[in-house]
């Protein structure tokens, strides 16, 4: 357990999807998560006040599903930009893990958006990339009936707990492969 700062910055992706099936998209990003601490990290204040890294011993990844078919696209472009605003402004529960949300939009009976926020002090802009790649990955492998392979994460030195070094602490960037990712806008880092 290591002390880390007052402020929880937030970092979000946002991408467009086509064609998701979005129980097998959960089952994706849950094998991704799955065997490292960034899904069970949760933050508590100690009694000194400062905030405080513990683990769960398990949390589970939920993907909230939304279905904006029957709105005009020109509404759907506006709520969804209230939404990502009111999120961002929201923060996210401290004690509760995992430090991310996710959401899976239905815009119209093929397309989606994905919004996935997360605490900054998880995990920086490089490794949260990954994790869209990785996700990606074993969302394509389950489709054909395998099994995803373990997440190349949680090798990464410091991608577990980037805070341990705290204040400020971010992963190195060596051998994290840019991978083509289209269509995906970052928004932060956003102070709570």
């Amino acid at each position: 357990m290591s002390a880390i700062s007052e402020e929880l910055r937030t970092e979000q992706f946002v991408m467009s999807l086509r064609g998701v099936v979005p129980y097998v998209y959960e089952q994706a990003w849950q094998s991704v998560l799955d065997g490292t601490p960034l899904s069970r990290t949760a933050l508590h204040r100690g009694p000194d006040g400062l905030l405080r890294r513990t683990l769960r011993p398990e949390a589970r990844f939920r993907l909230q599903l939304v279905d904006w078919r029957a709105t005009r696209t020109e509404v759907q472009d506006a709520r969804l930009a209230e939404r990502l605003a009111g999120e961002s402004a929201a923060g996210l529960p401290l004690d509760r893990a995992p430090l991310m949300c996710a959401t899976l939009i239905r815009r119209s009976d093929r397309d989606w958006t994905f919004a996935w926020r997360y605490a900054r002090e998880l995990m920086d802009r490089r490794t949260g990339l990954r994790i869209l790649e990785e996700a990606a990955d074993a969302y394509a492998v389950l489709l054909r009936g395998g099994i995803p392979r373990g997440t190349a994460v949680a090798a990464l030195p410091g991608a577990a707990m980037p805070g341990a070094g705290l204040p400020g602490a971010s992963l190195p960037g060596a051998g994290l492969p840019a991978g083509p990712l289209s269509g995906v806008r970052t928004r932060g880092p956003v102070a709570r």
